[in-house]
């Protein structure tokens, strides 16, 4: 049996074409306790109201810790003029250089946990601040955007990165709009190259991260799973998912289960690595746990869930790795489309992507469809880079019915011999 208890705290402040807004503060508390018995497990939860604990929904040996973490009391400030002044600078800074208009979310997320069982009793605190901006121009085929989000652990750091942040945001702007309108995307088979800290970085969450968390590999449900200690992929490709390493703001020590985090080989030197694992999926393949047992919140058991899905570097750089593609693709962003665990094939939507002449980007492309097959791409990785640069997924990553949970990537920069592009529609 085992114990859960969460305090977690949004605020958030917005940048849209009506002004600015500042949305009114969340505040959710509650506890579970989870129960394994011989025909499976049991979890049950209690939201908190009000400033009392419900009586019997803790232990005591717990209860005087738990009511310390769940006060009513508001914890966030919610950033008033300093976050105003941020944002008015940043879209300031996108008109200057074109842009019809800028979106901006800047959230403030604070969640206080506490877990125990009868081995451990691990207290956690976990902070950060999300600025997601979204640059809107004006064309003559109708307006297009771009989207780019940056994390920080706290609001100092936040605030002393604001000139850095309005540098990249007047960057952005101006290239898209000197990019604008974009050229029919080439298609068929294409040397693909992913630039460093660019989010086609999903691309190795979905591809190499979800078939092998644990519970899909215990039940024998994706391409890697059945692969576990061979070769898919050249000795130059190594993939880890490292909750330590997530972008700063989205580290940290130990999971929702009290077990310390650690760094997981999914792959190490083209061969396929460990599985992600909880406490129940470690049971299950008669290992450890390593530190990925994650919950959506106090209403949800942990499930094994990526956190950091970073590509270790190797060597040279985007420029390197850029030079000897006579005609191919460099992808900024892609989105998931479809992937099959069992058979490896996917489909990932191309947002944004630039056509490659003689080892020079060119032009940004029409969105197209990116496709293949997991062990025929990874085995088409012929360089990757020693440039990592990480990335946060605002929007996070969901599994099953638990809802997304913040993910981030590290990743150089990366080329594929080729890979299958066809048209959007």
């Amino acid at each position: 049996m085992d114990w859960f208890v969460e305090r977690h705290e949004v605020s958030e402040v917005v940048h849209q074409r009506s002004g600015l807004r500042v949305r009114a503060p969340t505040l959710e508390r509650g506890c579970s306790v989870h129960r394994e018995h011989p025909g499976g497990s049991q979890h049950t939860w209690t939201e908190v109201a009000g400033a009392g604990l419900p009586p019997g929904a803790l232990p005591a040996s717990l209860a005087e810790e738990a009511r310390a973490l769940l006060a009513p009391e508001p914890g966030l400030s919610g950033g008033g003029e300093a976050f105003a002044e941020l944002i008015h600078g940043l879209v300031d800074a996108a008109r200057a250089e074109g842009a019809a208009h800028l979106d901006v979310l800047l959230r403030h997320v604070r969640r206080d946990t506490l877990f125990s069982d009868e081995a451990r009793r691990v207290r956690a605190q976990r902070e950060a601040v999300i600025v997601e901006v979204k640059v809107l121009h004006t064309t003559d085929g109708g307006p297009v955007e771009q989207w780019r989000c940056a994390a920080y652990p706290d609001v100092p750091r936040l605030l002393e990165a604001a000139s850095t942040l309005r540098t990249r945001v007047g960057r952005l702007a101006r290239e898209w709009g000197e990019q604008t309108p974009p050229v029919p995307c080439p298609t068929g088979p294409l040397p693909i190259v992913f630039p460093p800290g660019a989010a086609s970085a999903c691309f190795f969450h979905e591809v190499c991260g979800h078939p092998l968390e644990g519970d899909v590999v215990a039940r024998g449900g994706s391409y890697l799973a059945r692969r576990l200690g061979e070769r898919v992929a050249p000795e130059h490709v190594s993939v880890s998912d490292d909750p330590t390493d997530g972008h700063e703001a989205l580290a940290y020590a130990t999971d929702d289960e009290g077990q310390p985090a650690c760094a997981v080989p999914l792959l190490r030197a083209g061969v396929v690595g460990v599985p992600l694992l909880d406490t129940r999926s470690a049971r299950a393949l008669g290992l450890s746990p390593n530190g990925h047992g994650r919950r959506v919140s106090f209403r949800h058991p942990p499930l094994p869930r990526m956190a950091h899905t970073r590509v270790e570097p190797h060597q040279g750089e985007l420029a390197s790795l850029l030079h000897d593609v006579r005609h191919g693709l460099l992808v900024r962003h892609l989105t998931p489309r479809h992937m099959n665990l069992l058979s490896g094939d996917f489909s990932f939507y191309v947002v944004e992507a630039q056509e490659v002449r003689d080892g020079v980007p060119g032009r940004r492309v029409s969105p197209a469809i990116l496709s293949g097959n997991g062990l025929e791409a990874l085995a088409a990785i012929d360089a990757v880079g020693a440039d990592v640069t990480n990335l946060f997924a605002t929007r996070g990553c969901r599994k099953m019915n638990h809802g997304p949970l913040p993910v981030s990537f590290g990743q150089p920069s990366v080329r594929f011999r080729q890979l299958h592009v066809r048209p959007w529609r």
